[in-house]
């Protein structure tokens, strides 16, 4: 006989709120012990917000074993997923996309090239043609929007009109909504939830805060228990067949039982997991063919050997041969850890392993004359607003060296028409910074912004995406625009950064002190501009010139 709750009448059962209260107690020590597992930031962030959303929830349930509340949970947090809209960077990423499709598929239209409501193979391949910059994984993704679109637009007849496309893509997505979302969280974020809250039982558990049984429970007949843990089973079986047979036993169980924990405890991917598991069954069959049965007599020397032959990296490649070195210690140091506290191992060889530094070489900043400069800035086609836009972005770039995160939160508040000036808070410094307008530059904002900038936006940034939903632009953006300037102009390879290099260098060819250019730069630390006296050959050749007369 069962309980409502799906428990066996004898099953621990604990009252929603005192698990809450027992969950908001031990949170912060739980977090502590993910931090010291090297989770990263994003992680523990998810995990506490976790955390305070699965001990809300507790407080207002009956009675119930504590893996059914863990299991309620999960599927109210699924079901409340599916009555949120999509989130604003979703509609940005991919109505940006479909507005490109909707225009391109009204051309075809036009010219026939294309039947209504219908797209093939080929013809979807020639769309992809004229958009080379799109992503392979972002393609995927908006392969299955196109024919959804598409198989949406046959029942409306204003598409072929020419409607508004915002009111258009608008109620396309209000219907993806309805019929897509009730599928809950992504991936990702679903299975940390799992996780996280697994993990929590079973850290109660050990810490005797829970009697025994509560973290991994002896009745399957709980909703949702066999869907929820039988990929996580299927997937710890799969590493443990990967484990070899032959491998002694003080050898092949410490590494069974580092993958469950792995799988089970920490949640990590299975690329992770695979990679991990690579390296640390190298490190087993070494141990084996040396004739060692156990860890304990494991030293630092056989590690160093174990990670030279796993390196594959040729030795002219000094910087990757030193990330691969990196990674490889980094794989071998949870295991490491894991054996030293199970005392497995006499002493915690972790400690020992010191990765090399991986730093490229120090190179001095590329300097564009100021020829290949104007040659820049002349490419640039200033009667489309793509070019007038990137017009206005190279002018703040090549006159005042504005960093691309800069350039993309600059705000119209901050363009002082009437004194003349530009006045921005830096996003890395923090500081205002206040410059001359000038009157080229004055130009090349007046007319994009008049132009091509809408009114009325939700936003005050100055530039933003050309097509709906008019976002504001991101600095990747800002530098892409740049790089694509550089090579449109046959410049070859050219960045924003090469840019802010070039205005700092000719501001000391000059004679302005360093203290000026570190002022219009924004540098906090003058030795961050001192950087750039390396680059001008030309004073560097009558300083030296100088000192030995």
């Amino acid at each position: 006989m069962k309980s409502d709750n799906g428990a066996a009448p004898g099953a621990h059962t604990i009252s929603g709120k005192a698990l809450a209260d027992l969950l908001l107690a031990t949170g912060e020590a739980l977090l502590c012990v993910l931090e010291l597992e090297q989770h990263s930031p994003a992680y523990l962030k998810q995990a506490r917000y976790i955390i305070d959303e699965y001990a809300r929830y507790c407080e207002a349930q009956p009675a119930a074993h504590p893996w059914q509340l863990r299991q309620r949970y999960l599927a109210q947090r699924a079901a409340l997923r599916s009555e949120q809209p999509f989130s604003a960077s979703y509609l940005e990423n991919h109505g940006r996309q479909l507005c490109h499709f909707v225009r391109w598929y009204h051309r075809q239209l036009g010219q026939r090239k294309v039947s209504w409501g219908a797209l093939s193979v080929a013809e979807l391949r020639a769309y992809w043609r004229t958009q080379p910059g799109a992503l392979p994984y972002r393609r995927r993704i908006l392969a299955a929007h196109l024919w959804t679109l598409l198989t949406w637009l046959r029942g409306r007849p204003d598409a072929v009109t020419g409607a508004d496309l915002g009111a258009l893509l608008n109620d396309y997505f209000a219907q993806r909504h309805l019929a897509s979302r009730g599928r809950g969280y992504g991936v990702v974020l679903s299975h940390r939830a799992q996780f996280v809250t697994r993990r929590h039982l079973i850290w109660l558990e050990q810490q005797s805060h829970l009697p025994a049984g509560t973290a991994v429970p002896d009745f399957d007949s709980g909703p949702g228990a066999e869907g929820v843990e039988g990929s996580t089973k299927a997937l710890f079986s799969y590493f443990v067949a990967k484990v070899d047979a032959g491998l002694v036993e003080g050898l092949r169980q410490p590494l069974v039982e580092y993958l469950g924990q792995l799988v089970h405890e920490r949640g990590l991917a299975k690329s992770s997991i695979k990679s991990i598991l690579r390296t640390n069954l190298a490190l087993c069959r070494q141990l084996a063919d040396a004739g060692q049965d156990c860890f304990l007599r494991l030293r630092a020397a056989e590690l160093d050997q174990l990670v030279a032959s796993l390196v594959t990296a040729p030795r002219e490649d000094l910087l990757l041969r030193r990330q691969q070195v990196q990674a490889q210690y980094s794989r071998l140091r949870g295991f490491l850890r894991y054996l030293h506290g199970h005392g497995l191992l006499y002493r915690d060889l972790s400690s020992v392993l010191l990765s090399p530094p991986c730093y490229g070489a120090r190179k001095p900043p590329r300097v564009w004359s100021q020829e290949q400069v104007r040659s820049l800035l002349a490419s640039v086609n200033r009667g489309d607003a793509p070019g007038r836009r990137c017009y206005a972005i190279l002018l703040l770039t090549t006159t005042y060296g504005m960093r691309p995160v800069d350039v993309s939160r600059l705000r119209l508040d901050e363009l002082r028409w009437r004194q003349g000036q530009l006045a921005l808070v830096q996003h890395k410094t923090g500081r205002v910074l206040t410059l001359p307008l000038l009157p080229e530059v004055v130009a090349g904002l007046y007319d994009y912004l008049r132009q091509d900038r809408l009114r009325g936006l939700g936003h005050r940034r100055v530039f933003v995406s050309l097509n709906w939903p008019h976002r504001p632009l991101r600095p990747a953006v800002v530098s892409a625009i740049v790089v694509g300037a550089f090579r449109e102009a046959g410049l070859g390879r050219g960045c924003a950064r090469h840019l802010r290099a070039t205005v700092a260098t000719h501001l000391l060819r000059q004679g302005e002190a360093l203290h000026t250019i570190q002022e219009v730069m924004g540098h906090a630390a003058a030795e961050t501009t001192q950087r750039y006296a390396a680059t001008d050959v030309e004073l560097l050749r009558q300083v030296l010139e100088e000192s030995e007369r």
